[in-house]
């Protein structure tokens, strides 16, 4: 629904899908940049579009779930959080100053609600930032807006050139396919696009293949500032047809982001029967199950290396970035195991190494 004149509104059920991953990210992501030896002195969370903090129907939005993901943490997180949550609607920021206000926030934690609107505060805010630390602390950034003509102004920040930064959009392909060539909309798309090849979209077949057109470009355009992309699909159950919605994943660390990103989607449970699947690739989408299918993956394996002869190292690599799976629960034991057991599979181990095993140095190669 539009977000209207309301202070309020209902939460919808692509909605909740959208909360639960991030909450998940959140839980891997804490972690890993605020605890242990290698923890960030400080780290900073975004949301661009805060909205009220809540929903009319009692759940709680994105602001507060951010602030529960780092409250709530079983770790013991070292590093200072930085909250900003960013919000036009004046009525809506002193609903959510209120909701923060219910919270037992730590007087170490600094929550800022920002009256602003997103495409004039976002860029202004990474500038402060920068001025403030000097270089941009690990950042994890949330864009959920209600409409594309902000995202220009998403991929233009230069929070995507920096380390260990990460940000999660919601990008409106199902919109775009509909109403992308209203002339309104022609000049946020030119801008989004960096020119007018997105008009290849009109001579799509289907609505489905318009929208596959969109969407590819825009990976295209978010990895011109960030290397490690990958697109996530929710489909609600009592949905047909295109009324899909996709949440795009960029990140500069592959090792900590693009990873833990991975490890939260294959822990997303089904959320009021809606699925969802890694749809970064056309022509290989993954469903998020209970069981994975590791099939999928050694095919994935075999198109890539054929039957020439690659290292774990390069196994491990190539799952992480080009697939969906994740290369450390999904590939050794439940893929590659059962293949060389079957005969798929060629495997010379340094020595004195275990049959079964794939350490540092395992090469392998598929057999014809």
């Amino acid at each position: 629904m539009s977000k209207g004149t309301n202070v309020l509104w209902p939460r919808r059920r692509h909605t909740q899908a959208k909360h639960v991953i991030l909450r998940k990210y959140l839980d891997a992501w804490l972690p890993i940049l605020g605890a242990g030896r290698s923890a960030a002195e400080h780290v900073v969370l975004i949301d661009g579009f805060a909205g009220p903090g809540r929903y009319s129907t009692g759940e709680d939005g994105s602001p507060l779930i951010m602030l529960k993901a780092y409250l709530e943490h079983s770790a013991s997180i070292a590093a200072l959080p930085h909250f900003f949550f960013i919000e036009e609607d004046a009525k809506r920021c002193e609903h959510l100053r209120s909701e923060i206000a219910a919270l037992s926030v730590p007087a170490t934690v600094e929550v800022e609600v920002i009256e602003a609107s997103f495409d004039v505060e976002f860029p202004a805010l990474v500038e402060r930032l920068q001025s403030r630390f000097g270089s941009l602390p690990p950042t994890f950034a949330f864009v959920d807006p209600f409409g594309a003509d902000v995202l220009p102004v998403a991929l233009s920040s230069p929070l995507l050139q920096i380390p260990r930064c990460e940000v999660l959009i919601y990008f409106p392909v199902s919109f775009l396919a509909r109403f992308g060539e209203q002339p309104e909309l022609e000049p946020i798309l030119n801008s989004l696009y960096g020119g007018e090849h997105w008009k290849a979209a009109a001579a799509a077949a289907t609505f489905d293949a318009k929208k596959r057109v969109l969407h590819d470009l825009f990976l295209d355009e978010l990895r011109k500032r960030v290397p490690w992309v990958r697109s996530f699909e929710i489909t609600p159950s009592h949905e047909a047809g295109g009324n899909t919605y996709h949440l795009v994943f960029g990140t500069a660390n592959p090792d900590q982001g693009l990873r833990k990103m991975k490890d939260a989607m294959w822990k997303v449970d089904p959320v009021g029967g809606a699925s969802f699947r890694d749809s970064t690739l056309a022509d290989h989408p993954v469903l998020f199950e209970e069981k994975p299918d590791f099939g999928r993956l050694l095919e994935m394996l075999r198109e890539r290396f054929g039957t020439d002869w690659f290292t774990i190292e390069e196994a491990e690599w190539f799952t992480l970035v080009e697939t969906a799976f994740r290369d450390n629960a999904h590939l050794k034991t439940p893929t590659l195991k059962p293949a060389e057991k079957g005969g798929e599979l060629e495997v010379e181990r340094p020595a004195g190494k275990r049959a079964g095993t794939f350490t540092a140095g395992t090469k392998m190669r598929f057999v014809q």
